[in-house]
């Protein structure tokens, strides 16, 4: 059986969210490796909260698929995906709301990072979720956000917290 985590998002009420972010896990990983990478989630979260793109982009999600080969038919790499402005929407009986949004999938084969410990693992999906935030650029409805400044500071705060190697 696989598992989907839930992405922790929520509101600041101190401040306004600028971007918010999280990686949602489709996968069958241990739950010490599922952790791993909600906690990576946790901290993007709290890195993006105060940065802010361009009105365009309020929120971002990354589908972080890593399921064993006998469930890979089930979840298929899908297109990124942009949905502009206030949309409410139903999933497991959860309403979920969200404002110009963004949604990546990203695959990882779970024969590659089943056996790999913390630093491979995070830095395997590190290294996927930059690759994969390549397609915001592909998003012909997301104009006014500034990418290049996206794209530095998620690499330099993965370079800086030794997530990659240079």
């Amino acid at each position: 059986m696989y598992q989907y985590i839930y992405p922790v998002v929520g509101n600041n009420i101190k401040t306004e969210l600028k971007l918010r972010f999280a990686i949602v896990q489709y996968t069958n990983l241990t739950q010490e490796k599922t952790n791993w990478i909600n906690d990576l989630s946790i901290e993007f979260k709290s890195f993006f909260e105060d940065k802010n793109y361009g009105e365009d982009l309020k929120e971002l999600y990354f589908g972080l698929t890593m399921v064993k080969p006998e469930f890979e038919q089930f979840f298929k790499k899908k297109r990124p995906a942009y949905k502009a402005g206030e949309r409410t929407s139903y999933v497991d009986g959860i309403e979920i709301k969200s404002n110009n949004c963004a949604e990546i999938s990203c695959k990882l084969e779970f024969n590659d990072v089943t056996k790999l410990e913390y630093a491979e693992l995070i830095e395997k999906v590190c290294g996927k979720l930059i690759a994969e935030s390549e397609s915001l650029i592909r998003l012909s409805k997301l104009k006014k956000f500034d990418f290049k400044l996206f794209k530095s500071d998620f690499e330099n705060y993965m370079l800086e917290k030794q997530y990659l190697k240079k």
